[in-house]
């Protein structure tokens, strides 16, 4: 049992999303927004706040140069005007440049899911290039066994087969089988 006195405070908790996605957010912005409250109950009920940071797009003023440098990053790499090669040179001109911490860069390279062993990664006189390289390449087979699979689907589905069928054989969902169904469809018109 907790037991209050008139002059005790509590500590105040904010709840703050770092989105770094490359679309703009949709979601929620408070507990509220994911709950489905009946009526009758809705003014009884608490509304929690969230602040919300878009990496690649905000106006935070950061002290912590690390802090600056994740999201001047992240404002980098999630831009959608320029072609990957040149995200890739201004971000890594801009960490040779302001010499980022290791860390930062092992943060954005994880928010990019690159499943990399960073600490062989960054050695004296490395720069940014390296992760992004091994960035690429991984995409590069993600994208060969992604294309592997979709020309399965395609001549599974040349044969007419059943979508259930098919995405039991390619073990993907039924869903990501009709996407691609349309998406090989709308290719040959």
């Amino acid at each position: 049992m907790l037991i209050l006195k008139k002059e005790d405070r509590f500590i105040p908790v904010v709840t703050i999303v770092v989105y770094y996605g490359e679309k703009e957010w949709d979601g929620a912005l408070s507990l509220k927004q994911m709950m489905t409250i009946p009526k009758e109950m809705e003014n009884i009920v608490n509304d929690y706040k969230m602040k919300l940071v878009e990496a690649r797009q905000n106006d935070l003023l950061f002290h912590n140069i690390n802090n600056r440098d994740l999201f001047n990053l992240f404002g980098i790499l999630l831009n959608k005007d320029k072609i990957t090669r040149e995200l890739r040179e201004e971000a890594i001109k801009y960490s040779v440049e302001h010499k980022v911490d290791k860390n930062v860069l092992n943060t954005v390279a994880g928010a990019a899911r690159c499943d990399l062993d960073f600490d062989n990664l960054f050695k004296e006189g490395d720069s940014m290039w390296r992760v992004f390289e091994e960035t690429r390449d991984e995409g590069k087979i993600e994208g060969k066994i992604e294309g592997k699979i979709e020309g399965q689907i395609e001549a599974y589905n040349d044969c007419n087969m059943p979508i259930a069928e098919i995405a039991k054989k390619v073990s993907k969902s039924e869903e990501y089988v009709k996407e691609v169904i349309k998406k090989l469809s709308v290719a040959c018109l």
